[in-house]
């Protein structure tokens, strides 16, 4: 095969046969192979390859007999020989193809540059340092003397902070008016105060007769069902009286106690509990009321 990559004076056509050829010949150049296999390691059709086999065959670069079998008569794999010396005597002179580099090559796909961007420059120059110290502010913007502040009494002037600005010229700073916000009136800190619901002055009487703080879950779970009550109709004095009264008791079920609960509700008749008392007083639950907002607004 390297007498025909050296060979001068083959058609691509011839070459690409002979190279086949090669493939498969001894070292006296007889092959033993197929027209069609010679056909289709050539990359051509079987008809090309005919037409390159009569093509060397007439330069007498290759010498091709067909075989049948002797018992059937049926056609067996033709039998080539290549002129091994004919082949050596047509070698290309030597050439000198110039200087060759070697570069690594790899298959993926390398990320293309920006034409369109300068490559950076290698003796940038630093940056200018800041300056040192900025101007002194123009006169005008100078604090007043002493001697000409206002007697007692008289509002000071806004402060005025410096600030760059587009239009201010470069190095004076500008000034920027710091207005006080206003305090706020005793109204807006009145609205401001959380409201405190029904539902809250009810747990809030739990938590103070077991006189330590609720976790999340349990004190959520009582607020429901003060809130259930509450919309189902019972009076906020009375659910909060009842309320104090789970703890020593170990009760944890609000809706239970008040639906078991034989202590009458304001303006019924019934039996007196072991306190007499239908439950708290309304002064008791305007103070406990607030109490619950003096702790939100802590």
């Amino acid at each position: 095969m390297n007498l025909v990559f050296q060979a001068e004076g083959l058609s691509v056509g011839e070459g690409a046969f002979l190279m086949a050829c090669c493939n498969h010949t001894d070292a006296k150049g007889y092959v033993i192979a197929h027209m069609q296999q010679i056909a289709d390691e050539a990359h051509m059709s079987l008809r090309s390859a005919r037409d390159q086999r009569a093509k060397l065959e007439k330069r007498r670069l290759l010498k091709a007999g067909e075989r049948f079998s002797p018992k059937n008569g049926a056609q067996l794999a033709n039998l080539f020989r290549v002129n091994l010396d004919l082949l050596a005597s047509m070698k290309r002179a030597r050439t000198d193809y110039g200087p060759s580099l070697v570069e690594e090559l790899t298959f993926n796909e390398a990320p293309e540059e920006n034409p369109s961007s300068d490559p950076p420059a290698k003796s940038a120059a630093p940056p200018s340092p800041p300056p040192a110290d900025l101007a002194p502010p123009p006169a005008d913007l100078a604090p007043p003397p002493a001697d000409l502040a206002g007697a007692g009494g008289a509002k000071s002037a806004p402060l005025l902070l410096p600030s760059s600005s587009p239009s201010s010229p470069a190095g004076v700073p500008t000034a920027t008016v710091v207005t006080p916000a206003p305090e706020p009136q005793g109204g807006e800190r009145e609205a401001a105060a959380p409201e405190v619901s029904g539902a809250d002055v009810v747990v809030d009487a739990y938590v103070r007769a077991l006189g330590r703080p609720l976790v999340n879950g349990s004190r959520e779970r009582l607020r429901s069902q003060a809130v259930q009550l509450l919309a189902a109709g019972y009076p906020l004095a009375w659910l909060a009286a009842r309320a104090a009264e789970m703890p020593a008791n170990g009760w944890l079920d609000l809706v239970k106690h008040a639906e078991a609960s034989r202590v009458p509700l304001p303006g019924q008749a019934g039996p007196a509990g072991a306190d007499g008392a239908g439950g708290a007083t309304p002064e008791q639950v305007a103070a406990l009321r607030a109490q619950v907002m003096k702790g939100a607004m802590m």
